[in-house]
């Protein structure tokens, strides 16, 4: 839901939801990694610019997500399990549509109740049909906008006042980039708004997919 909508904005907690994670580590989500110089230089700058509203510690490389995976795991044991077997089908889908690289822009900040973000221009449509292949019954039971988190609210504030400090950010030219690959980036579930780590990437250019070795990966 877009701040717009709402008076206040709502507070971010940083502390481990155990009652969440029921024992599991790593969560995992579909995004698109852009983790770029320009971007990630725009994000610290927004974060320096919004951090009487932000949360402490928000360390997240800059990402759209497109779909949740959920917790790996062998077999799904809990409802929010992610197992192998789904992990194929939905690659099965990924290539069955045989998408091609495509260009989105990120050209704007605006905000939800709880985080604010870069805005994303889809309009090759690129994301809406990777986001459709990668879907299981249930995930577009809610709206869904692409974008670019800067950081989450650390507590209640007037969506007024956030939206005219956001407004008066700094001023950057509309960013054209061309989507490549599609990854599968997981995080530590006790950490909120730690690093991601990249476990796979679907090469759109190749339709194939890439394993990429987290052995040098950062840890949270």
């Amino acid at each position: 839901m877009n701040c717009a909508t709402e008076l206040f904005t709502l507070p971010c907690e940083q502390r481990d939801f155990v009652e969440w994670r029921k024992g599991r580590s790593e969560f995992a989500v579909w995004a698109i990694d852009l983790d770029l110089p320009d971007l990630v230089a725009l994000s610290a700058q927004y974060r320096n610019h919004l951090q009487h509203f932000l949360l402490a510690d928000y360390v997240r490389q800059p990402h759209i997500t497109v779909q949740i995976a959920g917790f790996p795991s062998v077999t799904a044991n809990l409802a929010d399990d992610f197992t192998p077997q789904q992990m194929q089908v939905q690659i099965a889908r990924l290539m069955a549509i045989k998408q091609a690289p495509f260009t989105i822009e990120v050209a704007g900040v605006d905000s939800f109740t709880s985080a604010a973000y870069f805005t994303v221009n889809d309009s090759s449509g690129g994301i809406a049909r990777v986001r459709q292949a990668l879907a299981c019954a249930g995930d577009d039971d809610f709206p869904y906008t692409p974008h670019v988190t800067i950081g989450l609210y650390r507590s209640v504030f007037s969506k007024a006042k956030v939206m005219r400090d956001l407004s008066a950010g700094p001023t950057f030219p509309p960013l054209q980039l061309t989507i490549s690959k599609i990854s599968l980036l997981t995080y530590q579930a006790a950490v909120i708004g730690g690093v991601l780590s990249p476990l796979i990437e679907f090469d759109l250019t190749k339709q194939q997919l890439v394993t990429v070795n987290r052995q040098n990966q950062p840890k949270n």
